[in-house]
């Protein structure tokens, strides 16, 4: 079991607080199962080196005020599964999560977003 193994609600929160405070991929990465699947638009990213390839494009491409900007409209959960809606400012409206956790560990993810049309 992870060590500090919390609720799914807790795991999500201190996944949401690596991303928000820009505490690096490896914070992010950190509550995520080494085998864990993470599905974004058609592609699914599994494993903690694919995950982290996803978010290192993934961070490198956000507006540069949208961390700043981030709000967390709702948290959802239900047992070992979590869903989370969201904004980043007007450059990204909607965006929503969906985490499984099990044994204090990430194991699957669903995210999508709606970004603003630059221009």
């Amino acid at each position: 079991m992870h060590p500090d193994c919390g609720s799914t609600e807790a795991i999500v929160r201190r996944h949401l607080q690596a991303f928000v405070e820009q505490q690096g991929l490896e914070a992010i990465l950190r509550d995520y199962a080494d085998d864990a699947c993470f599905l974004s638009e058609g592609r699914a990213y599994c494993g903690k080196a694919d995950i982290r390839g996803f978010f290192r494009e993934f961070l490198g491409a956000l507006p540069a005020r949208a961390i700043g900007q981030f709000s967390l409209r709702s948290l959802l959960v239900r047992g070992d599964v979590a869903q989370i809606t969201w904004s980043a400012g007007t450059d990204l409206p909607l965006g929503t999560d969906t985490f499984v956790v099990r044994d204090g560990r990430i194991v699957a993810q669903t995210f999508a977003m709606f970004a603003m049309p630059a221009g």
